[in-house]
């Protein structure tokens, strides 16, 4: 039996088994009942799909936040984090749907001393927490809060720009140039405040990156205006190609972004049913990207085949 590929991050899946617990019955302001459980064959309650958790960055907590309903839906709790991110107590936030569809949260200062915030909707659960540490980075007055990393095509960063108000949140576009043919990949703004954006982008193949292992990021603002930047980034692929069940497939490996004697370490977590020997490895990105086997992987699982791993750079 072949078995196919479907490559997911260990990290992503444990918070969200953690943070599941957000969604509860408080409702948004202004708003009716919450989703229902749906009935089947025969009157058999069948509860919906859990919503899925949208983990975003932003420098300040304080005055308003505007929340994209595409990752809430209708919001029914937001609850506080502490340092350590555990759930805090509910709270009331005064929340209001604007005219595009957007919430717009007005976060009340006795909330000032909070980690971070989870939304809780009926289409998603959005965790807002302040970062760890800062690393100011971009050419122009466009600039990333932390390092950009370019996981299996997904980015997830959080940019800061100068203050506008802002009427229509929806109004506000983002998107990074692919250097191949100079078009930009557009991605969605999750959360938003007057001087900066937590974004989230997909697909995101690597020659987005130049040669000088920078990324062109874009701003258009509601009044049609651009603000630019070059910001460092890199990003890896994993490759395991497909192979029948209980025969070892090699896994490689592609690194954009970085200089050929950057070393790359992967830690690879063997699921039930899998074998990955060596589960940890260390290569050079010129090692990596020339098509040497990192690893490989024996798998009884038929189908899409989960794989764990957890890639870090060496050094600076």
């Amino acid at each position: 039996m072949k078995t196919g590929k479907l490559f997911l991050t260990v990290m992503s899946l444990i918070v969200f088994c953690t943070l599941i617990t957000a969604y509860s019955g408080a409702r948004e302001f202004g708003t009716g009942e919450g989703k229902p459980n749906y009935k089947g064959n025969g009157g058999i309650e069948i509860a919906s799909a859990p919503p899925a958790l949208y983990e975003v960055e932003l420098t300040s907590l304080a005055g308003e936040i505007f929340a994209n309903p595409k990752y809430t839906g209708k919001i029914n709790s937001i609850r506080t984090l502490n340092s350590n991110e555990l759930l805090g107590q509910k709270v009331e936030i005064e929340t209001r749907t604007l005219t595009d569809g957007w919430k717009k949260l007005n976060i009340p200062p006795s909330l000032s001393g909070a980690f971070g915030l989870v939304i809780s909707g009926n289409e998603g659960i959005v965790k807002i927490t302040l970062p760890q540490q800062t690393s100011a980075s971009g050419s122009g007055t466009l600039k990333s809060i932390s390092d950009l990393f370019i996981e299996f095509g997904a980015l997830h960063a959080s940019f800061t720009f100068p203050e506008v108000n802002i009427l229509k949140p929806s109004k506000f576009e983002i998107g990074i140039l692919n250097t191949l043919d100079n078009t930009f990949i557009n991605g969605d703004i999750i959360a938003l405040k007057n001087n900066q954006a937590a974004v989230i982008f997909q697909n995101l193949p690597s020659s987005v990156v130049n040669k000088d292992g920078l990324i062109r990021v874009s701003l258009r603002e509601p009044g049609g205006s651009f603000i630019s930047s070059d910001i460092p980034a890199w990003g890896y692929n994993i490759i395991v190609s497909e192979t029948d069940t209980g025969v070892p497939a090699p896994i490689k490996a592609e690194v954009f972004g970085l200089a050929d004697d950057t070393k790359i370490k992967f830690n690879f977590v063997s699921l039930n049913g899998q074998i990955i020997n060596p589960s940890s490895a260390t290569l050079t990105v010129g090692e990596i990207n020339s098509g040497q086997q990192i690893s490989t992987i024996t798998t009884k699982i038929e189908g899409p085949q989960p794989l764990t791993v957890t890639v870090t750079k060496i050094g600076s």
